[in-house]
């Protein structure tokens, strides 16, 4: 059993994946939303940079 990575989520779920490193509830719920944030945030920092 794991907690969700999103710190706005409080799900536990248990993580049935090949190599035991699921982070998140669900991909439609908090994956999706973290890794957009991410892809953004570094869109972003690479625009800045040049």
């Amino acid at each position: 059993m794991k907690e969700c990575a999103n710190p706005e989520c409080t799900k536990i779920f248990i993580d049935r994946s090949r190599g035991g490193r699921r982070e998140w509830c669900g991909m439609e719920s908090c994956g999706n939303k973290i890794k957009a944030a991410t892809y953004r945030a570094r869109k972003k920092e690479a625009a800045r940079a040049s």
